[in-house]
């Protein structure tokens, strides 16, 4: 594209989430990104420029020339100083995979997009940036679309209790095995650890309406991300409690998440298992490649990098994890560094290449999304990205949903398909699946 874009930014009265996403069902492209413990959410409706990646494609590095020639292009009409504008979307997991799942369509290889029209809502405040072709008809636009957003119903957001009918469980037989056989590949040294997921399909008599979901989690999984890609061909929808990377000038904040165990049902059990946790060779070894490799390829970079000893308790609604945040400082290529991060072992595995390979080989399917970065790039160079776990890609009536875990030398496969069926609870739950099988960790 090597079209002028104009953008303009406004603000706008003090308006209720719920009214902003009425009006994003009537929109086929948008995208919702929130924070944990963050009163900020940023929303964009509708795409006035979009890229998808190309098979084999290095998408980080097409990412950066993507943004740089849409910068080149971009003209601030106001020349306001502050600039809120960004790209939205997600990478795939692996863009070189060589099996395809239908479901994933064109989002398959990953794909991001500049909106023409961004909500950001902070506290009390919301600020609208609006682009156009069309430098004369900009603020006519942006006019429209906040008259628009004052008019529109609340319509109701309320999710019915789906009673889903699990269509597939993607052979959990087949992914217990490729569980041991990796775990003696791991045992006789061949490997030190590899992360393998699983999904779970299920079909419902009528459609699912994925802001309705996406509202739904915001309020019974508090603490994670929520972040929503909606497009023609279904939306993929994560309330991931990790984060992949914040960036901002010369500093990069990232995290290293591995290690599972479920809630208690009182505050003494849930302590216990806490301790459990903080305590479990498995777990802490699991944790400690994550954490290991993320330096390493952090100083790699020339970056200094900070982050406490021993991991935290990271715990969200259903389960619990090992959590290391970690603060790097320097001079960076941002799309350099994302690069080399993806995927860290906390969703591939060590050693990276033999990992991903394993990965390629026992897994079922193409993860699509499932595991890779998503979120937003400002072209001022901040942003934030999360890692797509705990997701879903909703097509109409059906719903696939993914889960991964780490299989280090230690893993038991029935263990381990428990540890991914509690991953699957939370959107379950909010489906109106109330089955808590196979939910037990050891």
């Amino acid at each position: 594209m090597n079209q002028l874009i104009y953008y303009l930014k406004t603000e706008l009265p003090n308006t209720k989430l719920k009214k902003m996403l009425s009006l994003m069902t009537k929109w086929q492209t948008a995208f919702i990104f929130q924070a944990p413990s963050n009163n900020t959410v940023r929303l964009a409706y509708g795409a006035i420029a979009e890229h998808y990646f190309a098979k084999d494609e290095n998408q980080f590095s097409a990412l950066k020339n993507w943004q740089t020639l849409l910068k080149k292009n971009l003209v601030n009409v106001k020349q306001t100083s502050e600039n809120r504008l960004a790209l939205v979307g997600s990478f795939a997991f692996d863009p070189n995979a060589e099996k395809e799942n239908a479901f994933w369509g064109k989002l398959a290889q990953g794909y991001f997009f500049l909106p023409k029209y961004t909500v950001i809502k902070s506290g009390n405040s919301t600020e609208l940036i609006t682009c156009s072709f069309d430098a004369a008809a900009l603020e006519k636009e942006s006019s429209f679309f906040a008259q628009k957003l004052q008019n529109t119903p609340n319509y109701s957001l309320t999710l019915a209790e789906h009673i889903p009918f699990v269509k597939n469980n993607t052979a959990l037989e087949q992914w217990t095995d490729a569980v041991a056989a990796t775990t003696d590949k791991i045992q006789q040294h061949q490997l030190e650890k590899v992360v393998l997921a699983r999904s779970l399909e299920a079909t419902f008599s009528d459609a699912i309406n994925p802001l309705a979901v996406w509202r739904k989690l915001t309020l019974t999984q508090p603490q994670t991300y929520h972040i929503l890609l909606k497009t023609a061909s279904g939306s993929f929808i994560s309330s991931t409690p990790e984060r992949f990377a914040k960036f901002k000038n010369q500093q990069i904040q990232t995290a290293a998440v591995a290690g599972t165990i479920k809630r208690g049902q009182t505050r003494t059990e849930d302590d216990r298992l806490g301790s459990q946790l903080l305590n479990d060779h498995k777990n802490l070894q699991e944790q400690k490649y994550v954490l290991e490799a993320i330096g390493k390829i952090l100083r790699k970079h020339g970056l200094t990098v900070r982050h406490s000893k021993r991991p935290q308790l990271l715990k969200n609604t259903n389960v619990q994890h090992l959590y290391t945040p970690i603060m790097a400082n320097g001079n960076f290529e941002l799309f350099q560094v994302l690069r080399d991060l993806h995927p860290t072992p906390a969703l591939g595995g060590l050693p990276r290449e033999k990992a991903l390979r394993q990965i390629a080989q026992v897994e079922p399917g193409t993860r699509g999304l499932f595991g890779s970065p998503l979120g937003y790039f400002q072209f001022d160079d901040t942003g934030e990205l999360a890692v797509g776990i705990r997701s879903a890609l909703l097509t109409a009536n059906s719903i696939h949903l993914f889960a991964g875990a780490g299989i280090v030398s230690e893993s038991v496969p029935q263990n381990e398909a428990a540890e991914t069926q509690l991953k699957f609870q939370p959107l379950l739950h909010v489906l109106g699946d109330q089955n808590d099988e196979h939910t037990d960790i050891n």
